[in-house]
């Protein structure tokens, strides 16, 4: 997969609905997952899973600081994840794409005034708590905050600003799961 295929294929939002990796993938996400150091907060997560962000943040921010300990195994799970960030960086359709400061200054001012704007608030103060923090506490309601935008611009899809952010997220966990899927096979997984 090169960096272009980042690019979406059809700007439609409504019609990109992300359907996830196939059950294949996700038994041999899981094999990987649990020959490391952390299979006991794998399965943690697992049994979390189906439950709301709110309930699973401690579990998830606890099986991330065990792959962090235990980076030698999981680093290619990272390393996937920063690649996404760079070629998305370089190549996603912003959602502010003026250059011009005035312009770009503008364009936020809208987006905070879209539908979101309470829960877009929120997050940004979340995230800013998480950064200054960074604790499961934190890291819970900065989860559960980007949760509730998700959720809302998914519901406002119709809104322009949005379809940009959708459209990229979107892609992004394809390119994730594409990438992966691929380290396990050749691990054969």
């Amino acid at each position: 997969m090169s960096p272009t295929d980042l690019k979406p294929e059809n700007s439609d939002p409504k019609t990109q609905n992300y359907q996830g990796p196939s059950e294949e993938q996700r038994e041999r996400y899981r094999m990987f997952m649990i020959g490391g150091g952390c299979k006991e907060s794998f399965t943690a997560f697992e049994d979390c899973e189906g439950n709301t962000i709110v309930d699973c943040s401690e579990t998830m921010w606890k099986l991330d600081q065990c792959m962090k300990v235990h980076l030698d195994y999981y680093q290619p799970y990272y390393s996937i994840w920063k690649t996404v960030d760079e070629i998305e960086e370089r190549n996603r359709d912003p959602v502010f794409p003026a250059k011009e400061p005035k312009e770009k200054a503008k364009q936020v001012s809208e987006f905070m005034r879209d539908p979101c704007r309470e829960s877009i608030r929120s997050f940004r103060r979340r995230d800013a708590e998480y950064t200054r923090n960074n604790n499961t506490l934190t890291f819970h309601r900065k989860l559960e905050a980007f949760d509730t935008v998700y959720k809302c611009m998914e519901a406002h899809s119709d809104y322009n600003q949005y379809q940009a952010f959708l459209a990229s997220m979107k892609r992004r966990y394809e390119y994730y799961d594409k990438e992966f899927d691929a380290f396990l096979a050749a691990r054969k997984l």
